[in-house]
């Protein structure tokens, strides 16, 4: 898979904690069957097709609206790229390696 989306979902008018909401959109990606990277102000998953993301934006949102949010806020950032495969991992692996090499 050459795309990457990370996902901001911000619930608004549900209190100063939005963790309950953040872990339910993880549970959603994860019964949709992607395996979200978590970091600590957004979610990363590898797609398919760009229209994937919408759909799952479509089922998060829906989902945190039953839940009591009344309006919700989502940045998406989106990394297409068809030249060669790069899993999530390797991204980070990559910069890890970097980082061995080069004092700080």
């Amino acid at each position: 898979m050459g795309i990457h989306a990370t996902f901001k979902v911000i619930p608004l008018g549900v209190g100063p904690s939005i963790s309950k909401y953040v872990a339910e959109a993880v549970r959603v990606l994860r019964e949709m069957g992607y395996k979200p990277v978590v970091g600590p102000a957004d979610t990363s998953v590898e797609v398919g097709s760009l229209e994937e993301i919408g759909r799952i934006l479509r089922r998060i949102h829906d989902t945190l609206t039953a839940m009591g949010a009344p309006r919700i806020i989502t940045i998406i950032t989106v990394d297409d790229r068809r030249d060669k495969d790069t899993p999530l991992e390797y991204k980070a692996e990559k910069v890890e390696s970097l980082l061995s090499l080069k004092p700080l």
